[in-house]
């Protein structure tokens, strides 16, 4: 019986690999990386429209486009220019388009626009509001090819015009 005593292995200390452990975070990071999906995030600098007199001179026209539940309006601040009622219960964006391309060919020089928006208006109509009065596609002057085309090569073939860049949000009157 002594024999196994003394025969018995003297016990080393535990030792820590941390080399495995690395490869793994290793391999995740590097396949976190590669399945990412990098998003491209825009982000638009707004203004509140304020009703107090400022020393700074108003442009000539503002348009204003107010988002109603029954459609749009569009308006010069005073004097109604236009109405657009909803179309199938969605708003006539394309309609708005054409309106702003044409009030920014009438006023070259405007820039500034302001969305109001009745209560209970969901915050993606404001965004595509927003997207139809800021940039416009050019009028097609040919007409469309017959063969498909790829969404890219169209967009690049058809750059699309500033319109009414600096948006102003607000409550409806």
């Amino acid at each position: 019986m002594r024999r196994n005593h003394t025969r018995r292995r003297q016990r080393k200390p535990v030792e820590l690999l941390l080399v495995p452990m690395i490869d793994i975070f290793v391999v995740l990071v590097t396949f976190l990386l590669m399945t990412a999906v990098f998003s491209r995030i825009t982000i638009l600098e707004l203004d509140l429209p304020s009703s107090a007199s400022k020393a700074v001179t108003t442009p000539a026209f503002r348009l204003e486009v107010i988002v109603r539940q029954q459609g749009l309006e569009l308006t010069n601040g005073s004097a109604l220019i236009a109405r657009i009622p909803n179309l199938d219960g969605e708003y006539d964006l394309k309609s708005l388009s054409t309106l702003a391309l044409s009030l920014k060919r009438d006023y070259p020089d405007a820039s500034a626009a302001s969305v109001l928006l009745e209560p209970e208006i969901e915050y993606d109509h404001l965004i595509q509001v927003m997207d139809a009065i800021r940039t416009a596609e050019p009028p097609a002057a040919e007409p469309p090819p017959a063969e498909p085309i790829e969404v890219a090569k169209l967009a690049a073939a058809r750059p699309r015009i500033a319109l009414f860049t600096d948006i102003a949000v607000g409550d409806a009157p």
